[in-house]
Parts: structure tokens; C-alpha cells; sequence
């Protein structure tokens, strides 16, 4: 065993040890290595030092003409955040995760949705159960170029969906070229937001290039896709709800906007508008009659969780309360060194208006418009908490009713099925053609923030991930699908039967050899201890039969024991019927006797030593105490049974 103190030194050189490997491995062509990338320590992360987090971070280049630009010129980088998978499932998966805006960084995503930890209140973090780096890799990418530690120069900001998809595809190139082990996963994309209109672009980008990846599935929560249905939701979920009662003076005005707002987009004749400026007013007017004082600020809804207020004019762009000590945290100098974002032009925001100004889609047609493709491929989930108001549910329900997919238009005839998760209701779910839609109760925009658990046994379901191959995590926690329930492995209806370490051929081998010897060694004793007792069997039968000296009449006597002595009857009774009864009374041997006994019960403790010795744990039925209760028993019958045939040719 290592000592305490060489142990903790060794520990401490692993990491550089494996920066230096890893560095020793790295390509020859420029593209940097990923032992580069390696976070070996996340500050005042509080985290399970025999389960710890596996984190790479940095910036990869994402601008495909960057080969023609001067080696001077500033190129547009994406910053990722890469954490490996805690646990193995059936198979190995990996997510790339995008938050919306457009503008703000996926740090959301990866500090208060679906993350390993949040923020604790003391200045560092806390690990969290429910993130969905549980049993699949996930990388967290900051863009478009500008976006949270992404940088590029102010003249290169990207303006349509087109742009960001060919950004994207060089960003994956370039990481499949520092991480050559994840091109062949299964992979997904998931995101929320605007990343409704990021991900069927980047999916149907991937699916169209030469990247060959297995791309699986995609994920879109509570995503912005279709301004001509999602727009008139806000007035739908603000009646269905009761934050606008039908017929008021604020149902009336908003009614009178949304219809505006439908006008304007009928308008559009080259595009399929992915907002409209008039329309992005629309939200605001719908809860406009909520606006009150309260505790001496004027607060309005919070758009993002209704059960919820922001003070005005913000209505949610203060919310989660988890932001200020992100910000606080993502601004440290020793936390921007760790995880490699040095590089960053400015300090870490949730949302950079310059990106959103910039990244205007005025020529770029709403997603919707790809959405269809991409269900001819892999499939898509989209869901949604039903507690948001920006991306209602409504609205989204709406959209996949009007839009035509698969050879059909809406869901056509299915049936929504209840989905409970640790025995309560989590929401509904439903499939059709490739599409799946998830309702999240009690979730808000941010579902994952709200109900992790949730949204994480969401994703599973969604990947297709085989409960049966899992046996430790979130698979203890029950969930169904209608009539489809998660299998519980077997460990959380009975306490497993603890098993001995499996032992290695070596040991085996040296356990066969322990036992060999030892039976050599116990034979040995026995032919010595026959050929004694023989011996000295054979000599009191001479000393008798010829009459020489040592055959005494008190041997005589001892050896005849007539059974119609009248003298020492009570001991002979004893020693007649003790055996029937259970019972036995120590019986006087004779010397020549004392020593045959003697050889005998040391001849049968030497064996049971030296099996004890071999193998401490051997079954009851070979134990120490049996082997030698039942030499004695025996050695005690052989001796009876030479008295009595003695008393018998005596009579």
C-alpha cells in the first residue's frame, strides 16, 4: 500500500501527466490539441471527488473564409463548454446545446436548465442532480459569434440563419477534428428559444453536408418558429389562462393589435418572416392591464413565467434570481482563466444587444419553412412548459396543427398520452410521423430550470435510451408514458446479495496450489498418525498373546469390560446407552489408548488449521469444528468398537 503522503503527490502529477499525453498525441497540422482545452479545476465548484466532472472549454474557429483572411485579421471563434457523460447508458450519445435570443449565451442553458450545477449564493457552485450530462455528453456553444465568450470583429457580425448554419458547420468541423472520438456518437441537437429557428437550420445543414455524423434527433423547447401562428397565442393563452377576461377594455385592445400584427405578415410576399417589428410589440400590449405598483415599484407579468412579476419595464429580463451571481461568477478573472476564455473580447453577458440588433433574419425565411425537411429524416421533439408566455404552448400547438409534414397536415389521428414522472403528473405527451410534442406542467420558459428531473427523463425517453441497460441514477426515479412504464433495475426492489471480488486466474491458480499442498500436508499427518496407532495396536496385541511384560491385570480388566459386571454398573450403563440418548460422559482410556487418541485428534487439527489457513470462508460443512468434531466422533467409535469385540472374545 502506498502511504498517505506519496498517494496525495502521485494524485497531484495525474493531471499533468495526462496534459502531457494527450499534448505528446496532438496533431502536427495546427489544429490544437484537447488536452489543451482541459478544465482540470472549475473554481469553488463543490462538487463529488469520486465522481468528478470531465469539462473541456475554449474557443474553435466558425468562420468558413477564414483560410482567405490575412494571418492578422481577427476571425470569428465560438466558445464551447464541453462536460463527458457521468454515467454509461446503453450507448454512448452527444448534445450540442443552444440558447436564443438572438444574442444570449448558452451558459443559461448550462447554469440554470440543464446543467451539472447552479450557482449557491455563497460565490461558487453546486452540483445538481437532474442535468442531462448524466448519461450523455454535452457541449454548450456561445453563438452567433459574439454571443457570451464568442468573439469576432464588430464587421463581421452575422445577420441571417444561412450565415450562422455555415458558421456552425465549420465550428463542428473543427471540433471533430480536436475531438475525433465523438464523430461517430449518436448525436443531438437540443436547445430553447430562438433556438427554434437555430436548430432545424443547423440540422437540416448538418444532414445536407459532408460531415457524416450520425445525427439522430433534435430537441427545440418552447421554441420561436412561426411568427403567423405563434404571434395571435399571446391573446389565446392570456384568455384561456385569465390574465385577459374576454370582452374587456384589455382583450378589446389587444385584439385590435393582434389583428394588425396578421395583416403585417400577410404582407410579406419574398420571405417568411421570422418576426415582424410591429408584432414584437404584440406581447407587450396582451398583458399591458397587468401592470401595477406593488411593494412601491411599478412590476409587470413576467413573460417567461406567468405566475411570476419583473418590475417595469424589464417583465422578466431580471428573472431566474440565479443571474446576478452568475454574472458575478462568470466575471472573475480566476474562473475566466480556468475555463479558457481569455481570449473573449469583453466580459460574459446573458444577451448582447449588438448581436441581437445585427442578427436581423430580414432575408431569412422562419424556420417553419424547414421543419418539414427535417422530419423526413430524423426525428423531432418539440416541447414546452406550460407557465411560459413568449413561446406559449398554445402557439405551438397551433403551428403543428397548420403545418404539413410526412405526407399529412397536424398530428392527424393520435391520442395524447398522460406522462408522469416520480409518480406525479409532468405532463402530456404525443407522436406522429416523426414528430414529438411534450406539454411540461408547472414549467416555465426555462422548463429545466423548473423541474429538472422532468425535462431530463424527457430527453431519455426522447433518445430512446434502453432503462433496462441502466442501473444507478436517474433511472431510479419511476416514470411512464401511458401504459409504457420505465423498468426499475432490479436493486430498488431488493437489496442485492453481496458477492466476494471476483478473483483473477493468478489467484485462482495460487488458491488451487494452497489447497493441493495442504492435502499433501494432511495426508502426510494421517498415514503417520495410522501407521502409530498401528503400531502400538500391534504391539498390545503381541504384549498379550505372548505373555510379556506390560500386559497387566489392570489392563486386562480395562480392555474386557464384562457386560454382567455387577461393580461400576452406573458407568457402564452410562457408556451403553449414551450414544442413543445425545449424551455422552467422558470415558477413561487406557495409556495405549490415550495416545492412539492423541495422534488421531492432532493428526485431524492440522488438517482443519491448514484448511482454515487456505481458505478462511469454506462452507459449514467443511469448517474447522466440524472436521475436528467429527475425527474425534469417529476416532471415539473405533476405540468402542475394539473394546467391545475385545469383551466379546472374552466371553
Amino acid at each position: 500500500m502506498i502511504p498517505a503522503t506519496h498517494s496525495g503527490f502521485l494524485w497531484t502529477l495525474l493531471p499533468a501527466l495526462f496534459f502531457n499525453l494527450r499534448t505528446a498525441a496532438a496533431p502536427t497540422d495546427g489544429t490544437p490539441s484537447a488536452a489543451s482545452f482541459y478544465v482540470p479545476q472549475l473554481p469553488d465548484l463543490h462538487q463529488n471527488d469520486s465522481n468528478p466532472l470531465h469539462i473541456y472549454a475554449g474557443h474553435l474557429p466558425s468562420d468558413p473564409d477564414a483560410v482567405d483572411a490575412p494571418a492578422t485579421q481577427l476571425t470569428a471563434h465560438l466558445y464551447f463548454v464541453l462536460i463527458k457523460a457521468r454515467r454509461t447508458a446503453d450507448k454512448e450519445r452527444i448534445l450540442f446545446w443552444f440558447n436564443g435570443g438572438p444574442g444570449c449565451s448558452s451558459f443559461d442553458g448550462l447554469m440554470m436548465e440543464v446543467g451539472p450545477w447552479r450557482v449557491d449564493g455563497k460565490g461558487g457552485l453546486q452540483r445538481v442532480e437532474g442535468g442531462w450530462e448524466e448519461y450523455t455528453t454535452m457541449v454548450y456553444i456561445d453563438q452567433p459569434a459574439g454571443t457570451g465568450f464568442s468573439y469576432a470583429p464588430s464587421n463581421k457580425y452575422l445577420h441571417e440563419l444561412p450565415e450562422a448554419s455555415r458558421h456552425m458547420l465549420q465550428f463542428m468541423k473543427n471540433f471533430y477534428d480536436v475531438f475525433p472520438e465523438y464523430r461517430q456518437m449518436d448525436t443531438y441537437l437540443g436547445g430553447e428559444s430562438y433556438a427554434g429557428q437555430y436548430i432545424p437550420y443547423f440540422a437540416n445543414a448538418i444532414l445536407d453536408s459532408d460531415l457524416n455524423i450520425p445525427l439522430r434527433g433534435a430537441a427545440i423547447g418552447n421554441g420561436w418558429m412561426d411568427g403567423m401562428t405563434q404571434y395571435p397565442a399571446y391573446l389565446d393563452y392570456a384568455v384561456k389562462h385569465g390574465i385577459v377576461e374576454e370582452n374587456s377594455e384589455d382583450y378589446k385592445r389587444g385584439k385590435e393589435a393582434t389583428d394588425q400584427c396578421m395583416n403585417k405578415l400577410k404582407g410579406y410576399t419574398d420571405v417568411y418572416p421570422v418576426h415582424d417589428s410591429f408584432c414584437e410589440g404584440l406581447l407587450g400590449t396582451v398583458i399591458e392591464g397587468k401592470t401595477q405598483m406593488m411593494d412601491g415599484k411599478l412590476k409587470c407579468l413576467n413573460m417567461y413565467d406567468v405566475r411570476l412579476y419583473d418590475t417595469s419595464p424589464e417583465c422578466g429580463m431580471n428573472w431566474p434570481p440565479d443571474l446576478p451571481a452568475i454574472y458575478t461568477y462568470l466575471r472573475r478573472k480566476d474562473v475566466v482563466r480556468a475555463i479558457h476564455a481569455t481570449n473573449a473580447a469583453t466580459q460574459w453577458d446573458e444577451c448582447r444587444s449588438k448581436i441581437h440588433i445585427n442578427f436581423s433574419t430580414r432575408h431569412s425565411n422562419s424556420s417553419i419553412t424547414v421543419i418539414p425537411r427535417v422530419l423526413e429524416r430524423i426525428p423531432v421533439m418539440l416541447f414546452a412548459g406550460d407557465q411560459d408566455f413568449i413561446c406559449n404552448y398554445m402557439g405551438i400547438e397551433s403551428m403543428i396543427q397548420s403545418m404539413t409534414w410526412n405526407g399529412d397536415t397536424g398530428l392527424g389521428t393520435v391520442q395524447t398520452q398522460s406522462w408522469t414522472v416520480g409518480g406525479a403528473p409532468a405532463g402530456t405527451w404525443v407522436s406522429s410521423r416523426n414528430l414529438t410534442y411534450v406539454k411540461i406542467f408547472n414549467a416555465s420558459h426555462m422548463a429545466g430550470y423548473d423541474v429538472p428531473h422532468v425535462s431530463h427523463d424527457m430527453i431519455l425517453r426522447f433518445m430512446g435510451v434502453n432503462f433496462t441497460a441502466l442501473t444507478d441514477g436517474s433511472v431510479r426515479i419511476p416514470s411512464a408514458v401511458g401504459s409504457d412504464s420505465k423498468p426499475l433495475p432490479a436493486l430498488l426492489d431488493e437489496e442485492p446479495a453481496p458477492t466476494s471480488p471476483a478473483k483473477t486466474p493468478e489467484q485462482d491458480k495460487a488458491r488451487w496450489e494452497a489447497y493441493y499442498n495442504a492435502g499433501s500436508a494432511a495426508l502426510v499427518l494421517v498415514l503417520i498418525a495410522v501407521a502409530i496407532g498401528g503400531f502400538l495396536w500391534w504391539r498390545s496385541r503381541r504384549n498379550r498373546l505372548t505373555g510379556l511384560p506390560g500386559s497387566t491385570d489392570n489392563d486386562f480388566t480395562e480392555e474386557h469390560i464384562p457386560l454382567t459386571q455387577n461393580g461400576d454398573s452406573h458407568d457402564r450403563q452410562d457408556d451403553g446407552y449414551s450414544q442413543r440418548k445425545g449424551k455422552q460422559r467422558q470415558r477413561d482410556f487406557t495409556p495405549k489408548e490415550e495416545i492412539f487418541r492423541t495422534i488421531f485428534f492432532g493428526a485431524a487439527f492440522a488438517l482443519s488449521h491448514v484448511l482454515q489457513t487456505v481458505e478462511p470462508a469454506l462452507p459449514c460443512t467443511v469448517s474447522p469444528l466440524g472436521l475436528t468434531g467429527q475425527a474425534l466422533s469417529l476416532q471415539n467409535k473405533a476405540l468402542r468398537a475394539r473394546s467391545s469385540k475385545k469383551a466379546g472374545k472374552s466371553l
